[in-house]
């Protein structure tokens, strides 16, 4: 079975099972009423596509695509991940038709983004897009308070994060930007919210660099003043971006700048001159209000010296937190929350496959909750898990993957 497979596989459960907990089906129905909307006679083709097989026909793909984001409220990272993963020739089209722009030159999904969904709507475990609920994001303790320490008073300070692929650094990200405003409600019993005094005062903008809209100069520079409520100058260039920011921005204000390697490798348009750009507007012209947090595989000056780059935005990340494993507690808190209680020797089991990588946590806690719903007995569930985490083995190995 291929990665892409794999990929498709799991992205289409998680689809099925968000629209189950929406709509209060069971798994079957989900998936014979999909199979409906496809023409088919039931979901037997559903069924058979979770277990790793790609429809043949795109036209059933995308038809597939529009119904589960439709009925899972899904977001567009999913929407990309599941397009790719089926091989699609073209997401971009189908991304721009379910999450149109707005006339502003502003995704909408990202300006709905800061209202996480209900907890009530979410499946229990998420293993595929990004955490984007407080609720269902476990461990970082100690990287959270760090982190939220850099930011109680200007001058807000810079910091880094740095993973290998799938270590849960964008999940890191949104919780960041949306827990400290999050109703308590919302989160669990004795989850910490209040990391920030007056937390109603910061701004937070998030972009994601796989975004190829955000790789444009001006795209980017009318994103982030579009986020931030600021007027958006004629032209948008960078001149006019930092008389904007540099005169208007009084508001403490974190820019989470997700997966900086793509930026750097991809976007020859932000380029040195760009980076000096933001890192002279962060140190000097908006009185330490200003600070950036960057996501990566690699440290930020290794990526700018492999991209040929030499602005010295690069060298102001004074904290990096490594994203690793969660510890053991962590790691068995997230267990805990399944609705259903695992028996003892399965969390063992899961802890030690897992060696606390929350990807890892996350895919085989599904596959074990979907087994106790539907009264399976028998090991196979773990013979489905291990084949399900076989594409992310290289976290176990200490790879970047």
């Amino acid at each position: 079975m291929t990665v892409f497979r794999k990929k498709f596989a799991q992205l289409l459960t998680e689809g099925v099972h968000r629209i189950r907990l929406r709509e209060d089906k069971t798994v079957q129905i989900v998936q014979d009423e999909l199979g409906y909307a496809l023409e088919r006679e039931g979901g037997s083709a559903i069924e058979y596509w979770r277990k790793g097989h790609i429809p043949a026909n795109l036209a059933e793909v995308e038809t597939l695509a529009r119904e589960m984001v439709r009925r899972g409220h899904l977001e567009q990272s999913w929407l990309e991940q599941f397009l790719r993963s089926a091989d699609h020739p073209n997401p971009d089209v189908l991304c721009a038709e379910l999450f149109p722009v707005s006339a502003t030159g502003v995704d909408q999904v990202y300006r709905s983004s800061s209202d996480p969904p209900s907890v009530e709507t979410l499946p229990p475990f998420v293993a595929g897009p990004p955490l984007t609920h407080p609720y269902h994001f476990f461990g970082r303790q100690r990287e959270l308070r760090r982190l939220f320490n850099l930011w109680q008073r200007p001058p807000l300070q810079n910091a880094a994060l740095i993973g290998p692929r799938r270590s849960g650094k964008t999940s890191l990200l949104h919780y960041l930007r949306t827990i400290t405003m999050t109703p308590t409600d919302q989160l669990r019993p004795g989850q910490k919210k209040d990391w920030l005094p007056k937390p109603d005062r910061y701004r937070w903008v998030l972009v994601d660099f796989q975004d190829p809209r955000l790789g444009r100069r001006e795209g980017l520079l009318r994103y982030l003043l579009a986020s931030l409520d600021l007027s958006v100058p004629t032209p948008c260039d960078l001149d006019g971006f930092l008389d904007v920011v540099s005169e208007n921005l009084s508001a403490p204000t974190i820019i989470l700048l997700d997966e900086i390697g793509v930026a750097l490798q991809r976007y020859s348009e932000l380029d040195d001159a760009f980076w000096e750009g933001l890192r002279s507007l962060a140190t000097n012209q908006v009185g330490g209000n200003l600070a950036f947090v960057l996501s990566a595989p690699e440290s930020p000056t290794q990526l700018a010296q492999q991209s040929n780059l030499g602005s010295p935005f690069f060298n102001i990340f004074g904290y990096t937190a490594s994203i690793g494993p969660l510890i053991e507690a962590e790691a068995r808190e997230l267990m805990a929350s399944s609705p259903i209680p695992f028996p003892a020797e399965d969390i063992e089991w899961i802890l030690e496959q897992s060696k606390g990588w929350p990807i890892l946590l996350q895919i085989l806690c599904r596959e074990r909750l979907l087994t106790l719903e539907e009264d399976e007995t028998g090991p196979t569930w773990r013979e489905d898990g291990l084949r399900q985490i076989e594409a992310f083995r290289y976290l176990l190995s200490g790879e970047r993957g």
